[in-house]
């Protein structure tokens, strides 16, 4: 029995997607970061949604190329900011705002360190230890672990070492806290920001 052309259409849709999700699960990139380390997941959720997209305009679009072409890129977009766009810029903000109470956590303690050692100094490296996920893939942890042994071994803080770690939490406060929340900043103006002025000329261009 032969296939029709939209049975034909669908099989091949099929087919690309399924290869390109396993290609992006097979490649995933090795992040540093648990901040980003889902980007990969979202990609093979927008392809994904973006196949089954492909799938219902082969069965209820007008057989025009022009409105084809149209919904294709559409499909796209939508896709793209409902896949990948808003759950990864949520993800990324709750993390670095986690992140920041965090390291406002350290920093507390480092501050309060010269009243009383050793207590601070345990609580210090409680709240490192808990923190190790975020801390990872940054240089602030690398040093953190170098003032907590330097302390533990001279059994006090030497100041030098104590103020240059807390001068890098500060700076690495500042620094998540200015960070971009966006998955891909170097695509918003050509993605997001075009993107999402092409769906909003179409929605209004429905409602009309």
């Amino acid at each position: 029995m032969l296939l029709s052309y939209k049975e034909i259409t669908v099989i091949l849709i099929l087919l690309f997607g399924s290869f390109f999700c396993a290609l992006i699960a097979w490649k995933k990139p090795k992040s540093k970061s648990n901040r980003t380390n889902v980007l990969w997941k979202l990609a093979i959720l927008n392809i994904s949604a973006f196949s089954a997209g492909l799938i219902a305009l082969v069965y209820f679009l007008p057989q025009s190329s022009l409105n084809i072409l149209s919904w294709v890129v559409y499909d796209l977009l939508i896709t793209y900011v409902l896949c990948i766009e808003l759950p990864a810029y949520l993800r990324i903000s709750n993390f670095d705002d986690k992140f920041v109470d965090i390291l406002e956590g350290l920093r507390k303690e480092l501050i309060e360190m010269p009243f009383s050692f050793d207590a601070h100094l345990q609580n210090l490296k409680d709240k490192r230890n808990g923190a190790l996920s975020h801390l990872k893939g940054e240089n602030l942890d690398n040093l953190l672990e170098d003032f907590i042994a330097f302390s533990d071994k001279i059994e006090n803080y030497n100041e030098k070492v104590w103020a240059l770690t807390l001068s890098e939490t500060s700076a690495l406060i500042n620094e998540v806290a200015k960070r971009s929340k966006h998955p891909f900043p170097k695509l918003i103006d050509i993605l997001a920001l075009s993107g999402l002025s092409l769906l909003l000329a179409q929605f209004f261009n429905l409602f009309g």
